[in-house]
């Protein structure tokens, strides 16, 4: 993970979206608790960037793609705006969630699936600016107040909870039933 991580900084800085992404979710969590990745999710890299940068992360994919980081998923479909990309390569899955600034708040959507079905949360917390750090001797953004945040994601972030899941965080604030039908861009593929 932390050589792919390196090499989607290194091709991230040679497009659009060149400081406009942040380490988000269990990626930031792994940086401020454990001072790097967390060893039982290797697998995983969470990133945020705001909802009008969209377009900037678009015309990234040919850059991604020729470093062979595979598009995978489109949140929630693939019609309409989109709130969520996810890419593979090398067995890791990265996440890039769309956040918008609601009255203070990052409000942005995360999906899964629940005991009646598929289910797309509505998430809120607190908006902030950002700031540099250095992480795998990259240059990274993350949010200004992390304890903030990552509060407002995990509640108690400072103890390890092993049966945590996103889809019953704190921070979200409702949720509704999701077509799950088209945000697998690799079944399209192989359906084409």
């Amino acid at each position: 993970m932390a050589a792919n991580l390196c090499d989607l900084n290194d091709v991230l800085l040679c497009t659009p979206l060149a400081g406009r992404t942040w380490m988000f979710g269990g990626l930031l969590l792994g940086w401020v608790r454990e001072g790097g990745l967390m060893l039982h999710d290797t697998a995983d890299a969470d990133f945020a960037l705001l909802a009008d940068d969209a377009d900037r992360l678009e015309a990234s994919f040919d850059a991604l793609e020729q470093a062979g980081f595979q598009r995978i998923h489109r949140f929630p479909g693939v019609a309409g705006d989109a709130t969520e990309h996810s890419f593979r390569r090398a067995g890791a899955k990265f996440d890039f969630f769309l956040l918008r600034v609601h009255g203070g708040r990052f409000a942005y959507c995360n999906y899964g699936h629940g005991a009646d079905g598929p289910v797309r949360n509505h998430c809120e917390i607190p908006a902030q600016s950002l700031e540099e750090i250095r992480f795998l001797g990259r240059p990274w953004l993350k949010v200004a107040d992390h304890d903030a945040e990552l509060t407002a994601l995990y509640g108690d972030w400072r103890t390890p909870n092993p049966s945590w899941s996103y889809m019953d965080g704190p921070a979200i604030v409702a949720r509704e039933p999701w077509d799950d039908s088209s945000y697998d861009l690799t079944r399209r593929l192989i359906a084409c």
